[in-house]
């Protein structure tokens, strides 16, 4: 369990079909929790549980092709959902915080709606490809037929396929209504459009030439994808899930401190404030050594905010006074 406290700010990746939430601290970045859809309510109350407190603020990484329609409605609910202050970001803004790179990465984001492939170059984006027609809903959509074919079922078994796809992931094979599914028989359906969505990668590569590779949305847990994308290309993919979350998470971070810094300057400043009235209080009895020492502490603090000055300020008015 871990503590909150005022400033705590967290990140959430709201994909296109499952959302993430994500914490950073000073020393390592978390996956909290990850839902279907985009149900920001229980991801708050996922924060709550593990910090055991009251989160209002969050960082919201929302997909490049979301309209402002789309990204007002995401606000909207995060507010609904009890978010007081919320940050929306676009996802490769996200990437950016997390790869904190000043090489050329290249990010193919394999989603469940869509393909997104960018470049990057420290904040910059070099390019950026959107493909509808390679996504994971695809790959369902061709599965089901598979399956309604080997079943003689009237109508798709879009959600079954869905199910079996994700369990062949991580299991050779899967008896479906007395039927062996085997992880292969996916693999054949998807290999061809598998391999087109390689080509467009392996085009950007040879354009920029990226130090990296990230891999990066759902179907990155295909092992077949992960096989033709370390085969068709000159680099060697790494692949990670969370990139975008743990990017949200990291931006949060850096809001958490700067909201921190704010409170702090505002204590210092009226921790000066009251030292000033006190000194005007105990100017006319004080020795010439005494003001000259004030005079050079107040200078050292102007504009610079500094908690310390004002400790060793109070101190020596206190010792003043009961001199």
């Amino acid at each position: 369990m871990a503590t909150a406290g005022s400033n705590v700010n967290v990140g959430i990746d709201a994909g296109s079909s499952a959302s993430k939430l994500a914490y950073s601290d000073y020393l390592s970045t978390r996956v909290l929790a990850r839902l279907e859809g985009f149900d920001v309510l229980a991801l708050r109350e996922e924060a709550e549980a593990f910090f055991d407190d009251m989160i209002f603020a969050c960082v919201i990484a929302i997909p490049e092709n979301f309209t402002s329609r789309q990204r007002d409605e995401v606000s909207v609910k995060a507010k609904f959902a009890g978010f007081r202050d919320v940050n929306i970001i676009s996802a490769y803004e996200a990437m950016n915080w997390e790869l904190a790179s000043d090489e050329k990465i290249l990010v193919y984001d394999f989603g469940a709606s869509k393909s997104d492939i960018v470049v990057l170059e420290g904040d910059e984006i070099l390019e950026d490809v959107n493909i509808n027609d390679i996504c994971g809903n695809k790959f369902d959509e061709i599965f089901a037929e598979y399956l309604r074919e080997r079943k003689l079922l009237d109508e798709p078994p879009l959600k079954e396929a869905r199910r079996i796809k994700i369990i062949l992931s991580e299991n050779k094979s899967r008896i479906w209504h007395n039927i062996e599914i085997l992880r292969e028989d996916f693999e054949r359906l998807i290999y061809f459009t598998v391999k087109r969505a390689s080509h467009t990668a392996q085009r950007l590569m040879k354009v920029y030439k990226p130090a990296r590779m990230i891999l990066t949305g759902g179907c990155a847990n295909i092992p077949i994808v992960r096989k033709i994308f370390a085969d068709e290309l000159n680099i060697s993919p790494e692949v990670d899930l969370n990139v975008i979350v743990k990017g949200a998470a990291k931006k949060a971070l850096a809001l958490s401190k700067e909201a921190l810094r704010r409170r702090e300057s505002v204590n210092v400043a009226a921790g000066m404030k009251k030292i000033r009235g006190e000194f005007l209080a105990l100017e006319d009895k004080l020795t010439r050594p005494q003001k000259d020492r004030l005079y050079l502490l107040f200078k050292q603090a102007e504009g610079i905010n500094d908690a310390g000055i004002i400790n060793l300020m109070e101190k020596l008015i206190n010792e003043i006074r009961e001199a």
